[in-house]
């Protein structure tokens, strides 16, 4: 039997999708048929660890797939699970009597669901993994060449955990043992090249979405090209600069971290999601993505459009700064092909403007320079453009950059559609929009996990409004719950993006900082504490206006605690110290108090 792997036999689509997506969220390999007969073909050929079985199926219905099941002396050990939406009186006796050994009803509870499943499979707790003394991103490098090895550690800052391999095939278990967060990797290698090395690993659905920088001696366009189609993320040609090293590696680990935010928010919300919600129409892009050229040469812009010939894109050429500022504030654009010297504003100017624009967010710029300016290089990779031509563009090149840049932004935009179309009734608090409590623990509960398998820190900060019952009893409810209601938007204004706010109950608060270290968790915590006591709350005639102020308590993973439930009791016990020490401060569990401004 296969440890982790779990059959789905369920003739209904939008079932399935549900009960896979709560599967794969607790890491478990899944498996799919929609009738009995390919179930068993399935069962036959790959023996999982447990089979959630429909019990009304086209064809051979469930029970009659169970029993057959049973009775062969191969697969008989198999646990199987009945599941069914009508819930008659004797369905479960039935299903029991044919050799079932759970039974669910629809719709699914997902704690119970979850604690099913895991019974059946014992699968190993994720949370109990040795955790690494190191909290630091983890770097892999790649190289045949031991000194080109030493060279690129010596560049890189004492911040990440440095991981070494000196050839492919090691490469490749490094990277399936370890999963770095990024990997520099040497084209010219024995054996297994970086280009195999990279469509391998693009290949494997595990390690897809491990940023690689590719590192080449080589300077021409096709070898740039043959990386960017098997999946490369950047390119670096040698010798090495330090400060662009250090820039495109910063950038990758930022965007990876968004990235895995916003994957892990994605699926937690889905899990919380009815059937009847999913919308089973694949996702599309639109027919024509929107690419913006500014270029004050009209011949540069005449080559540019030349090389894009035939590119089913929508193409906006413009010739000076000022008009693109105005296209790009009323329009999104997908890809931006930025020239630095313009006529009436230069590129960074224009940069600044557009990250400005919330439907841009997500825009992918392109530099386009006819000087190899180190500085403007570097400057361009600070302020968040994507990739760097020289001119004159090589055809090849830039269609290849912009396909792969078009890709790219097609699928931030449907993380960021999935996130905003998520916030439902299920998982929000509707008094003050934010998180209710039951999504909060399941994201923490995701987080924790993370943290553990892939050694980042985690930070909980449990917030309470000091003397919120007096104020409820003098001024009424419907006073209270406008406080609550600002007090929700000053915690929501002064976090960031991948950090989650949640409305515990009553007149508490929670908010879960993923990838941060003590230092920076009490700031936020400083930060929203000084926010609130200084926000200008309603007066409430004929009451006088009253200073509203907050005690917070923080809690670390896996410093303090390795569960959900630990964490909690931690950042409570603090939040109850602040209390103790005069309401109105901060509270951690390496016995810090920070309490200003009580006045």
């Amino acid at each position: 039997m296969k440890n982790n792997t779990v059959l789905i036999i369920e003739d209904n689509k939008k079932c399935r999708k549900l009960l896979r997506t709560l599967l794969e969220l607790e890491e478990y390999h899944v498996l799919e048929a929609a009738d009995a007969e390919n179930g068993i073909s399935l069962i036959q050929k790959e023996k999982p660890a447990l089979i959630l079985m429909d019990i009304k199926l086209p064809g051979a219905d469930g029970l009659e797939a169970a029993q057959r099941i049973k009775n062969d002396p191969v697969l008989k050990e198999i646990p199987i699970v009945a599941v069914t939406a009508y819930a008659m009186n004797n369905d479960k006796e039935k299903a029991l009597t044919h050799g079932c050994d759970g039974y669910l009803t629809k719709p699914i509870s997902i704690m119970s669901f979850l604690d099913t499943v895991t019974g059946f499979v014992k699968k190993k707790d994720p949370t109990k993994r040795r955790f690494r003394k190191s909290h630091k991103s983890r770097i892999l490098i790649i190289d045949d060449d031991p000194r080109n090895v030493k060279l690129l550690m010596g560049k890189l800052p004492d911040k990440y955990e440095i991981i070494t391999a000196y050839n492919g095939e090691d490469g490749l278990e490094k990277t399936y043992k370890e999963f770095p967060d990024l990997i520099l990797l040497d084209i010219m290698m024995p054996g297994m090249d970086g280009y195999e090395v990279t469509g391998r690993l693009k290949n494997n659905p595990d390690t897809r979405d491990i940023p690689i920088i590719l590192i080449t001696a080589l300077d021409g366009t096709d070898d740039k090209i043959r990386g960017l189609n098997v999946g490369a993320d950047e390119f670096l040609s040698k010798p090495i600069d330090t400060a662009e090293l250090q820039a495109r590696v910063q950038s990758l680990l930022r965007l990876k971290t968004y990235h895995e935010q916003l994957i892990t928010r994605t699926q937690s919300q889905q899990a919380f999601m009815t059937p009847d919600r999913y919308d089973e129409s694949e996702e599309k892009l639109d027919d024509f993505p929107m690419i913006v050229l500014i270029e004050d040469s009209a011949l540069d812009a005449k080559l540019i459009l030349a090389c894009l010939d035939g590119l089913p894109y929508q193409i906006r050429t413009f010739g000076n700064g000022k008009d693109a500022v105005a296209f790009v504030q009323k329009e999104q654009a997908d890809i931006v092909l930025l020239d630095l010297n313009l006529p009436d504003m230069d590129g960074f100017e224009f940069l600044d403007n557009l990250r400005k624009t919330e439907h841009n967010k997500n825009t992918q710029v392109v530099v386009i320079t006819g000087s190899d300016d180190h500085e403007s290089k570097l400057r361009s990779i600070e302020l968040g453009t994507d990739d760097f031509l020289l001119k004159p563009v090589d055809r090849e090149e830039i269609r290849a950059r912009t396909n792969a840049l078009i890709r790219k932004k097609a699928y931030l935009d449907q993380l960021n559609d999935r996130f905003e179309t998520a916030l439902n009734a299920a998982i929000t608090d509707r008094l003050t929009m934010l998180y209710n409590h039951t999504y909060f623990k399941h994201f923490l509960e995701r987080e924790i996990k993370r943290s553990h398998r892939q050694n980042h820190p985690l930070a909980l900060i449990m917030i309470d409004v000091d003397n919120f019952k007096k104020y409820n009893d003098t001024r009424g409810h419907l006073a209270g719950d406008r406080v609550l209601q600002q007090t929700s938007r000053i915690v929501r204004d002064n976090i960031r993006e991948i950090d989650l706010a949640a409305r515990y109950g009553g007149e508490e608060f929670a908010i879960v900082l993923p990838h941060i270290d003590m230092k920076d968790a009490l700031a936020v915590a400083e930060r929203v504490r000084k926010a609130i006591a200084a926000h200008a709350f309603p007066r409430e005639a004929p009451f006088p206006p009253d200073k509203v102020t907050v005690s917070m308590g923080v809690a670390f993973s896996p410093t303090d605690a390795a569960s959900v439930e630990e964490l909690i009791k931690k950042a409570d016990q603090q939040l109850y110290r602040a209390k103790d020490e005069g309401k109105n401060c901060v509270c951690t569990t390496e016995h810090l108090s920070l309490a200003e401004d009580k006045k």
